[in-house]
């Protein structure tokens, strides 16, 4: 931005984590590019940063959706010539198996292939920051995920929770390989705690809901609202004690090692190459 502030693009920004901590980062004075997939919805969030005397904008964007995401990096491209922090937080869960107009698991896209595309995208951007970072929302899930390569998007035995732990556990493992990609750029994943938000609302049943958080609040410690849950992200996002650090997974606020298989270089390798394939960015 030509005022010195610098510039964040947070997606899934108008509900829950991302819009908590597109707040707070305004208010910590940054420009802040909400990524949704609705533009009226972000509009609202816009506004009431604006009005609160922040600064903030609307790029519409799907990750579930390659064009979308491809029209979206090339819109911020030609609006902003550099970016100084990436935030990946969209990401959905679905009870039943759904497939994307790009042929994937809605889940596994939204979460991990459509934020792939997306980084790789403004890498260019992020490299003509300052003090660029990217922060991937990830979650404790992720050590009941598996990186099963003879069925990868769960075409048999289609479970929403473990496709969630699936995305997490390969969210963490693109973290691992684009640290060791990309040296100059520092790189985080984290489990922001046990949050109630409205990531679960494609879930219907009540029942099942329930259980989903009990499992989250078992794993991840007692739940926290929304605003508790971007504290640990705008951290990533502005703490200048963290320039530099990169490759890490953090659990809130504290730095600890992810499950042994998202500490797996051979399968991060592995996933980088099949991630660039499905996303056409492979030669």
């Amino acid at each position: 931005m030509a005022d010195g502030r610098r510039t964040v693009l947070v997606t899934g920004a108008t509900s829950g984590i991302g819009r908590e901590a597109a707040r707070q980062l305004a208010r910590l004075g940054a420009h802040v590019v909400l990524g949704v997939r609705d533009p009226d919805r972000g509009e609202e969030v816009a506004r009431e940063i604006r009005g609160s005397g922040g600064s903030a904008e609307v790029l519409p964007i799907d990750l579930a959706s390659f064009e979308s995401v491809r029209r979206a990096a090339s819109r911020f491209a030609e609006t902003h010539a550099s970016l100084d922090v990436l935030v990946n937080n969209a990401g959905v869960a679905v009870r039943q198996r759904e497939l994307t107009a790009d042929g994937h698991e809605r889940t596994w896209q939204t979460t991990f292939l459509g934020g792939y595309l997306l980084t790789r995208l403004l890498l260019p951007a992020l490299r003509r920051g300052s003090r660029p970072r990217v922060v991937n929302v990830s979650s404790d899930a992720h050590p009941t995920g598996r990186i099963d390569w003879n069925d990868l998007e769960l075409e048999h035995g289609y479970g929403g929770y473990q496709a969630y732990a699936n995305s997490k556990l390969a969210q963490i493992l693109f973290t691992r390989e684009l640290a060791r990609r990309e040296p100059w750029l520092s790189v985080a994943a984290l489990h922001p705690g046990a949050i109630a938000t409205r990531i679960w609302r494609e879930v219907p049943l009540i029942p099942l809901r329930m259980m989903i958080l009990a499992v989250l609040w078992i794993i991840g410690g007692r739940i926290h609202n929304a605003a508790r849950g971007a504290d640990p992200v705008v951290r990533l996002a502005s703490d200048p004690a963290l320039d530099g650090v990169t490759g890490r997974y953090f659990k809130r606020f504290r730095e600890t090692s992810p499950s042994k298989a998202a500490q797996d270089d051979a399968t991060a390798a592995r996933l980088w190459d099949y991630a660039e394939r499905e996303t056409g960015l492979a030669g």
